[in-house]
């Protein structure tokens, strides 16, 4: 079974090298050899999407040709350099122009003729924001430089921005040094799991009951719970052009809830599991204009209601109460500087980016799945991490890359939090039932929604973990204005237990904090209960936050 699953990882991720080449300044190209983390190896591609001529307009195709001085063939069409690691007219296509090498327009080949006679002074280009002031795509920020494997282009990106900030590197130097013969990297890759995800994201089953109809893209990341990141995926049903795991930023909608709100309300003592909090809009005044805000996804307010049920319920007026009662800064501060999302702005201090999740920028999908393995391994945050060493054809280590464990919660906390986010899926309320696999794990996690303006849905999360991973899937569409209303699609958390579901079992249970103590509340007052009280939960609470005995009953 494990022989059948490497061959069809090999296929997928094309891990046939392509042979030396030469790039305009004399340098020589040897992919480097990726060594995962059951010890196999694997040659990383620096080839394109290649191109058949015939898929061409052939006129154009030969009039580039012609201008960098070569013959019009497909070997010449699939090795030209277009910087970094950007070989073939095929991957230039999509990285440029977002768009595959039979589209190109007359003066997109013009283009790539200016790319070619002078790349490296593109290389900045295709990573800034105005990237379109000179004829470029958007899409070339988001767009994968490694084809058909969105763990190895974000390796090589994490890799080469090291090289930068640690040896003083230029990107160009970076690049020439990581594609230089006898380059090994040490890696916590693993193609089991890497096969497992491959397997749900290239059948179209995984993500809509109607294969006939239009559905969203997606993406996903899988880590170990500790930092290192397993196997990724940029896109379904065989359309890896863009790496939307780590090279696209999105909106993540409710998934901020527990790790910009909830989080630090915990860590700050100021909510148990069951405290009460008002399930009421607060009052917002802009431009001299006082209003209500936010609204509940169902438009239902249910007054005063516990902790637990909001979040099983995604209530978004209760996150934002918190994050009023705490404050915006210390929200802010948590994303930022103890949980370490690099995108955030300043503009992002705000309530409906910390409460609700509209981020102005977004955030990398692998950053969300390390966020949220503080909930299921104690309470520490680890960086995520794709590689550990790099070393150079003598062996020598030439960079580590090692997480070491900052502490964003206590164990108490993390605890309380996993328990919090285990109802989500556990409970007959809870509205992330979808998650549960069948593979007997205990769980928890939090779903996402993102609409527009005018109410349109446009991207769905869902991010959580088992004893033994944490992963975040992602879908929506490249098109920004696009929505997913009208599309036949299943959801994040149903493709993230496909997921679960595939992996291996090796811890089914989560380690309690001993000194969290187990007890029945209220469900009504939040207090704990007495015989008198109709209906009881289960509760997790630190020693020296209990609640007061019911007040009502």
């Amino acid at each position: 079974m494990k022989k059948r699953l490497m061959i069809l990882l090999l296929a997928a991720l094309g891990a046939v090298s392509c042979s030396e080449k030469k790039t305009d300044s004399g340098h020589t190209t040897v992919p480097p050899v990726v060594i995962t983390s059951d010890g196999s190896e694997i040659t990383l591609s620096c080839g394109g999407y290649n191109v058949s001529i015939t898929d061409l307009n052939e006129k154009s195709a030969k009039s580039f040709c012609k201008a960098i001085d070569s013959d019009f063939t497909e070997e010449t069409l699939n090795n030209v350099w277009f910087c970094e690691n950007i070989y073939g007219v095929g991957l230039a296509s999509v990285v440029y122009f977002g768009k595959y090498a039979s589209k190109l327009t007359e003066n997109d080949w013009k283009k790539l003729e200016d790319i070619a006679a002078s790349p490296e002074k593109y290389a900045d280009i295709i990573r800034s924001e105005d990237s379109s002031k000179h004829g470029l795509s958007a899409y070339g920020m988001y767009a994968s430089r490694i084809p058909d494997s969105a763990y190895f282009d974000t390796m090589t990106e994490e890799i080469v921005c090291d090289l930068i900030s640690q040896k003083n590197y230029t990107r160009q130097q970076a690049f020439e040094f990581l594609y230089s013969e006898g380059i090994r990297i040490e890696t916590p890759y693993s193609p089991e799991i890497q096969c497992a995800v491959d397997e749900v994201y290239s059948d179209a089953a995984s993500f809509t009951e109607n294969a006939n109809s239009s559905f969203p893209q997606s993406a996903c990341v899988v880590t170990d719970g500790h930092g290192n990141v397993l196997a990724m995926a940029g896109g379904n049903n065989g359309n890896a052009a863009y790496n939307r795991a780590y090279r696209t930023l999105h909106p993540i909608g409710s998934t901020i809830k527990p790790i910009a709100v909830y989080a630090p309300a915990f860590t700050q003592n100021e909510i148990h599991f069951s405290s009460i909090v008002p399930d009421e809009p607060i009052i917002l005044t802009e431009n001299g204009t006082s209003m209500q805000w936010p609204s509940n996804y169902n438009d239902i307010y249910e007054g005063n209601v516990t902790v637990t049920y909001a979040l099983r319920q995604s209530k978004n007026t209760v996150p934002v109460q918190l994050a009023k009662r705490i404050g915006l800064e210390k929200c802010f501060d948590y994303m930022k500087n103890i949980l370490h999302f690099s995108t955030l702005t300043e503009n992002d201090c705000d309530y409906s980016q910390m409460a609700m999740g509209y981020l102005s920028q977004g955030v990398r999908l692998t950053e969300l799945a390390s966020a949220y393995e503080i909930f299921g391994n104690g309470g520490n945050y680890y960086e995520p991490c794709f590689y550990t060493k790099v070393l150079d054809s003598n062996g020598n280590v030439i960079i580590e890359n090692t997480s070491t464990p900052e502490n964003a919660l206590s164990s108490e906390d993390a605890w309380i939090l996993n328990r919090l986010l285990n109802y989500n899926i556990t409970m007959e309320d809870g509205i992330a039932g979808a998650a549960l696999p069948d593979n007997g794990c205990e769980v928890y996690g939090k779903t996402g929604t993102v609409d527009n303006k005018t109410g349109n849905d446009t991207d769905k999360l869902f991010a959580g973990g088992t004893p033994d991973f944490t992963a975040a899937v992602w879908i929506g569409f490249d098109d920004k204005n696009s929505t997913i209303d009208n599309t036949d699609y299943i959801s994040p958390a149903a493709i993230w237990k496909n997921i679960i579901d595939r992996l291996p079992v090796e811890n089914t249970s989560f380690t309690a904090d001993s000194s969290v103590e187990m007890l029945s509340y209220c469900t009504e007052s939040g207090g704990l209960a007495s015989d008198n009280c109709p209906e009881t939960e289960i509760g997790y609470y630190k020693q020296d936050m209990l609640p007061n005995e019911c007040s009502i009953h």
